[in-house]
């Protein structure tokens, strides 16, 4: 009996052992893999997102001061270099110098800051995250309407030779990818010269309370003050009216849609009637598609004919007929593979190839340009974007000129991509949303292509987060930088 109690207490005692080793196991597991704190992060998250809805993110530099004055206040290092980037940089730890290091960078733009508050702050917590790791940085690059400037002047030194490079944004889908479009920016010139109006009244619109955003897949749900005031011009023409455009101004953001436009266009008394009806129903349908979205939107417009309110000058009839052809026939939304094209591995037909945007209209020296920013997949689908374009302009005596160009990016090395694929899975599988990360294509342009020219031998990927994941790919990105040249086992 006595052997029996021994050994019943034996078997006990090595049970518990094995369950407190079972769960200080999972504990360490859990300190070891659990690395965001997400009640910060969601903190961070909520302060970016309120500070940017009470108004208090008017320009790139409010943004770059509460971004520092985060940093300030948890005594984190930063420098800010001449365009405006803020590079948080931390060495290498002594036994981790020899692993390649890690640069991850963001977007900041004070426009899109209400929208990409959770991106903005899981990239912060990626660069205070208090880790032993190879050399790590993190840069908020200052692109301010989208122009590439805070990419273009990055030093060329965070991106050394093996550097593991990860671009962040922020969207509805979540997904990994190492490919995008290539892009070119390019103008339509009018020469349009200033001459005494030929009419007796004159009609004002006005269009403004548009939320701007990264020209993308998502133009078809966009409004387009400029497109409107075209389909408001080839109305005149289409019934013979006779009619002059006297002046515009467009709400414009360099790469990013338009926000507004004010125009003033000239007719004789007798059409205004039945050209105003026709402004009414185009008020009545841009509510019914755009006001859920846009709760600021605004169309308005009012009549003048009083003769000494109107306008003293206006372009000819013949430049505003060019320009209402010009904004008529140019397509601006997304191109598509067609049954018939050469359709890359992985796409089909139906599959975005191209997006098409008109990102301005100004005046300049005698001339209306028609600004347009193209994105396509590769040259081919580039070029049969911008032979319709050169087509839309030099079917009515106008000029399309290219002003930039940007390649495709294209990252055939799969070492990031599949580590951070398995990572994000060890570290999730067994979570109730799952451990798949999806790798999918960008269907259209990411600053990849800035950050792959810095150094051809870089691996550079583009990681979206989504509201979903998007605390736990924070979290999978510094697991990953602090377990990178370890045994990673879960």
């Amino acid at each position: 009996m006595a052997n029996f109690l021994k050994k019943r207490w034996v078997m006990i005692l090595a049970a518990v052992l094995i369950t407190a080793a079972v769960v200080g196991l999972s504990i360490y597991r859990d300190s070891m893999t659990k690395m965001l704190d997400k009640a910060e992060y969601s903190d961070l998250s909520n302060a970016f997102k309120e500070s940017a809805e009470e108004g208090y993110f008017t320009s790139q530099s409010s943004l770059q001061e509460f971004i520092t004055k985060w940093a300030d206040d948890i005594d984190l290092e930063y420098k800010i270099d001449k365009a405006g980037n803020i590079i948080f940089s931390k060495d290498a730890t002594e036994r981790k110098k020899k692993i390649s290091p890690t640069v991850v960078c963001v977007s900041y733009n004070y426009e899109t800051a209400r929208e990409n508050a959770r991106l903005l702050a899981g990239a912060a917590m990626i660069a205070r995250a208090d880790i032993t790791s190879g050399s790590r940085t993190v840069i908020f690059v200052n692109d301010e309407q989208n122009n590439g400037a805070g990419y273009n002047h990055l030093s060329k030194k965070f991106f050394k030779r093996k550097a593991k490079v990860i671009y962040l944004d922020y969207g509805s889908s979540a997904y990994i990818s190492n490919s995008s479009f290539g892009k070119k920016n390019s103008a339509i010139s009018i020469k349009a010269g200033r001459y005494e109006p030929e009419c007796d009244t004159a009609v004002k619109v006005h269009i403004s309370g548009i939320d701007t955003g990264v020209i993308g897949t998502g133009i078809s749900k966009q409004p387009d003050p400029v497109s409107a005031l075209g389909t408001l011009l080839a109305r005149l023409k289409s019934k013979s009216a006779i009619f002059q455009l006297a002046d515009f101004e467009v709400g414009t953001n360099g790469n990013m849609y338009p926000v507004s436009i004010d125009a003033t266009i000239m007719l004789n008394s007798y059409n205004v009637s039945s050209f105003t009806k026709y402004i009414d129903k185009r008020i009545k349908a841009w509510e019914k598609a755009y006001s859920k979205d846009y709760e600021e939107l605004t169309y308005t417009y009012e009549v003048i004919d009083d003769s000494e309110k109107l306008p003293t000058e206006s372009y000819s009839r013949k430049a505003t007929a060019r320009l209402a052809n010009v904004l008529y026939t140019l397509q601006s939304g997304l191109y598509k593979y067609e049954e018939s094209d050469d359709i890359p591995e992985g796409r089909e037909a139906g599959d975005i190839c191209g997006i098409n945007a008109i990102t301005g209209l100004h005046a300049e020296d005698g001339y209306i340009y028609v600004d347009i920013m193209t994105q396509a997949y590769n040259d081919t689908y580039m070029d049969r974007i911008m032979s319709d374009n050169t087509a839309s302009a030099e079917l009515f005596d106008c000029k399309l000129s290219e002003t930039s160009s940007v390649p495709r990016f294209l990252n055939e090395k799969d070492s990031l991509k599949r580590t951070l694929i398995s990572t994000h899975y060890k570290l999730n599988s067994s979570s109730s949303s799952g451990g798949t990360l999806k790798s999918d294509f960008d269907n259209y342009f990411t600053p990849c292509s800035y950050l792959a020219a810095k150094n051809e031998n870089a691996d550079v990927i583009h990681l979206r987060l989504n509201p979903e994941n998007s605390s736990s790919m924070i979290n999978t990105i510094i697991c990953y930088i602090a377990y990178k040249g370890n045994n990673f086992l879960i």
